[in-house]
């Protein structure tokens, strides 16, 4: 089938400009500008350098049997839209939301403090495919035509030898919108069959099926992106009447839609929000529908003979808000119900035994492992994830200290380590930390309070912006001039694609 192509997005950054007369303000921003670019030549990267290690784990003999397993193995990289970890049961939700999931979880290997990059499609979908923090890749709602980052994962594999191959019922993490140009083949296109008006995932695994039989004998890589438990909710009635009740402690004091302790502007501020706590009930419903297209991915692997060959690996791209900090839908959003995501990673056969890892990590870690599982090497300028065997391998208890997600409306970053988090908006004020330990739903601001955790999280944090290809300036310099939120450039889509997006709520 063939792509769409797409026009460019401007993502432009806030410069200091030689004036005949410039105000102080002006200076002052154009010295920081200075004095960032110096830092980013000392880093030596226009992506900065991550703390010292080597591009892969050295061979050291725990990690040999995770290597041994995914030598020759097949690798199905599987995406359930908007699933935020904490409604999975094998992450604690007694709802039976995902039984297929918790069953494979009984076999996997099981990341528990999992984030996303960004609460956006597209844009974490190229954080997962480029390992690259989105002020570093630049995607938001589209990458421009001549988009073309310097190392990918569908790239790397098929010079690796690997087919590969893209499915997406979410145009937003596709080709449609410039995002995986680089699979030898990519499903996302094609007339959707329905269930109750929306995309139902029995389209992409008819042609995964196909697809699959068409290349017996291949090493395979799959991306499969399968739209629920992302809205709209039209999942089958069996499954809605399975969770007609009221969800697990709910109290309607916990959701104030559009209610923010902290300001949301643009096009999320307005986003239908749903009557609670039907909105829980239909998210649960459409998050087992999820459960089951996984099934059945597994299901044709098995026919086709190559589930035992198969490292699989089950994520998300970002979660979904109901109102807990004021936000709803994900854009926008910047707390746990819409960064948390869930990763499950598989070996073939019985070869690794399953276990939890606590340790943080986040979307830009998968890339760099499977590099470093395969013995890809992978460039240091590039790739700003880390690799996961070490924590696999029981060698290493973290990938990194902390985690960094960006959302917009306005724009905003969370930092946290496993004790704290530090939320952070364009203004000086307001911001917020987070005992994460005492206060896990994070509800209770202690900025006031715990001066020295939240310094240190900013320094951290100043540290992670210097070293992006385009700094939040505006971050780092409370005088520089605010950098506009991104909106959308998708008008010269193709009407079915906008048709989704709108669909999606990507579109007005």
């Amino acid at each position: 089938m063939a792509s769409v192509g797409g026009g460019e997005t401007k993502n432009t950054l806030a410069r200091g400009r030689a004036r005949t007369l410039p105000s102080r303000p002006a200076k002052r921003r154009f010295c920081f500008l200075c004095l960032t670019a110096l830092l980013l030549l000392i880093a030596g990267s226009s992506v900065g350098r991550r703390d010292a290690r080597s591009p892969v784990t050295p061979n050291a003999p725990a990690a040999a049997p995770f290597r041994q397993a995914a030598e020759t193995a097949n690798i199905v990289l599987i995406v359930i839209d908007a699933a935020r970890a904490d409604h999975l049961g094998c992450y604690g939700y007694p709802r039976p939301t995902t039984p297929t999931i918790d069953r494979l979880a009984a076999e996997a290997i099981t990341f528990t403090n999992h984030y996303c990059q960004i609460p956006m499609t597209a844009a974490s979908t190229a954080s997962l495919f480029t390992s690259q923090f989105p002020d570093t890749h630049g995607i938001f709602y589209r990458a421009p035509a001549d988009w073309q980052p310097p190392f990918t994962l569908a790239g790397t594999l098929s010079q690796a030898g690997f087919t590969t191959a893209l499915f997406s019922s979410n145009p937003s993490a596709s080709p449609a919108v410039g995002i995986g140009r680089d699979f030898a083949q990519a499903y996302y296109r094609t007339k959707p069959v329905h269930q109750g008006g929306s995309f139902s995932p029995k389209a992409l695994l008819f042609k995964f099926d196909t697809w699959l039989r068409a290349n017996r004998g291949a090493r395979l890589f799959a991306y499969i992106h399968f739209l629920p438990p992302h809205t709209p909710y039209d999942q089958p009635d069996h499954l809605t009447r399975l969770f007609d009740s009221t969800p697990p402690s709910y109290a309607a004091c916990d959701y104030t839609p559009l209610q923010c302790e902290f300001p949301i502007t643009g096009p999320y501020h307005d986003h239908p929000c749903p009557a609670l706590p039907d909105w829980i009930n239909l998210y649960d419903a459409n998050l087992r529908y999820a459960d089951w297209a996984i099934g059945e991915v597994v299901s044709k692997l098995a026919a086709a003979g190559i589930l035992d060959t198969t490292l699989l690996i089950i994520t998300s791209d970002h979660g979904e808000a109901f109102g807990e900090h004021g936000y709803v839908w994900h854009v926008g959003a910047i707390h746990d119900e819409a960064t948390h995501i869930p990763l499950l990673i598989k070996f073939p056969e019985e070869a690794i035994p399953p276990r939890r890892i606590d340790a943080l990590t986040q979307t830009i870690d998968i890339l760099p492992t499977i590099c470093d599982l395969l013995r890809i090497p992978y460039p240091r300028d590039s790739v700003q994830g880390h690799s996961l065997l070490p924590l696999l391998a029981g060698i290493g208890d973290n990938a990194a200290s902390y985690t960094i997600t960006k959302s917009i409306g306005p724009a905003k970053y969370m930092i946290r380590d496993r004790d704290h988090a530090l939320l952070l908006f364009r203004e000086e004020k307001p911001r917020a930390l987070y005992d994460l330990r005492a206060d896990p739903a994070q509800r209770t601001n202690l900025i006031a309070q715990r001066a020295e955790e939240a310094d240190q999280l900013l320094r951290l944090f100043r540290r992670h912006a210097q070293a992006q290809r385009t700094p939040p300036i505006d971050f780092l310099d409370p005088n520089a001039q605010p950098i506009p939120d991104p909106l959308p450039q998708l008008t010269d889509l193709p009407p079915t694609v906008k048709h989704d997006l709108q669909t999606l709520g990507y579109l007005r």
